[in-house]
Formats: C-alpha cells, sequence, structure tokens
C-alpha cells in the first residue's frame, strides 16, 4: 500500500459486542501505509469484559475515551466508530471538537441530543433486543447476536468473529445522550454505508445521511461488519479521508 505524505493518528471505536480486536485487519493496513492506528475497546466488552459493572453506559465509555486522547495528548486525530462505535464517536467530537481532525461513522447511526439507540432504531428491532436481556455479573446486558447474523460471508471468519463476542451493556441502548452541539459539532465527517447487504439496524440512516450537505457520504459493497469482511474497502476509504 502506498504511503502517505504525512502521519495521521487514526483511533477506531468498536460496534456492540465486539473489542479492539475487531479492527486488527483494519489497523494492520494503516500502519502499513505510515500511519499511527490504534483501537480501543470500551469498559465491559471485549478486551474489558471482566470490567463489567452496572454503572457502565455511554456517559462513562465517552469519559474514559476522552481521558485516553488526553493522557496520550492525541490531536488532529481521524476519530472512526463502527456500528455502536459510532456514538461514543458522535458524543467525544461534541465534547472535544479540537482534537477531532476529521469524525467517521461506519454504518452507525448519528447521534441525537436526548435519544437513546433504542428510541432511535427501528421500533420493532428495539422490542425483539428487549426480549433478549439477560442478567451477567448484576448487570442488564444484550446477549450477542447468532453466528448467522453477523453478515459475514466466509463461514470461518464468521464463527472466529462469533467466538470473541461479548455481552454489551444494556444501559448503552436505553438510556438518552446528552449532546451540545449538533451531530459532528462542526468538524468534517465522512459515512461509509454498507450497502451489501443493508444492515436492518442502519440501513433508514443512510438516506437521512445522504440528505446531510455537510457529510461525505461513501457507500461500500459489503455487510455491516466490514472492518472483519473487507478490510481492504475500508482501510481504502480511510486513506482517503
Amino acid at each position: 500500500m502506498l504511503r502517505t505524505r504525512r502521519m495521521r493518528t487514526y483511533v477506531c471505536l468498536p460496534g456492540a459486542w465486539m473489542g479492539a480486536w475487531s479492527w486488527q485487519f483494519v489497523l494492520g493496513k494503516l500502519r502499513a501505509a505510515g500511519h499511527d492506528a490504534r483501537a480501543l475497546p470500551f469498559r465491559g466488552v471485549g478486551e474489558r469484559a471482566a470490567e463489567l459493572s452496572p454503572e457502565i453506559d455511554n456517559d462513562l465509555l465517552l469519559a474514559d475515551t476522552l481521558a485516553t486522547l488526553e493522557k496520550d495528548d492525541l490531536r488532529d486525530v481521524v476519530l472512526v466508530g463502527h456500528s455502536f462505535g459510532s456514538l461514543i464517536a458522535g458524543m467525544v467530537t461534541d465534547r472535544a471538537p479540537e482534537r477531532i481532525a476529521h469524525l467517521v461513522i461506519i454504518d452507525g447511526g448519528l447521534p441525537q441530543d436526548g435519544q437513546s439507540i433504542f428510541g432511535r432504531i427501528p421500533p420493532e428491532i428495539a422490542a425483539k433486543r428487549k426480549k433478549l436481556v439477560k442478567i451477567v455479573n448484576g448487570t442488564e446486558v444484550l446477549p450477542f447476536a447468532p453466528v448467522g447474523s453477523l453478515i459475514i460471508d466466509d463461514p470461518a471468519l464468521a464463527a472466529w468473529t462469533h467466538r470473541q463476542l461479548t455481552p454489551h451493556p444494556l444501559a448503552c441502548y436505553t438510556r438518552p445522550i446528552r449532546l451540545h452541539h449538533p451531530a459532528g459539532n462542526g468538524r468534517p465527517m465522512t459515512y461509509i454505508a454498507c450497502t451489501r447487504p443493508r444492515y436492518p439496524v442502519s440501513a433508514g440512516m443512510h438516506e437521512k445521511v445522504q440528505a446531510l450537505p455537510h457529510v461525505r457520504f461513501r457507500p461500500i459493497e459489503a455487510g455491516h461488519n466490514c472492518i472483519i469482511s473487507a478490510p481492504d474497502l475500508v482501510a481504502q476509504e480511510l486513506l482517503a479521508v
């Protein structure tokens, strides 16, 4: 892969039930192009599943992410959120736009003040998920989906992905978020839409985003978990930002 002239810093946030591991294929390609690329796991999920507790919600994940940006003094960041991670990425940009050079959302939603994830996604999907809620370590969680719902064509890759998944704190879906500025907070934005096939949870967002003149819309022919199933396409889009 060709190197670009200026090194960038990419900070990538994972989707629900996933950890930093989900980004490994994309990170390798960004690093090969000469960039600083890292993924941050969320507390209570993925590599940090042992930290699951009832206090975890989007505000706590926001605080954790901001703390990492500040501790490592990361600036001019290309902040990338996949699926659920796009919510936290949007909240980070709302609070610390001075650290963000570009916000990238991969097949997720645009966060809105006062809205929860269950309040944004199609009601029938939210209702089905609410019926699946379980208690793990005293915490209400959403169990991860069956392997067939991952939209990853390669059976071996889908099975490997499924083995890595961990439950996700329910509060991240039910508690409304607070934003102090419009989505993106004035920073440049790119939305990468997965179109083959379209994921029912985020498909309706594609049309909404295309109607926003300040968002660069980039459709790719890959499934929702493209960072695992189509890392070449994702890396190409991120390098082109």
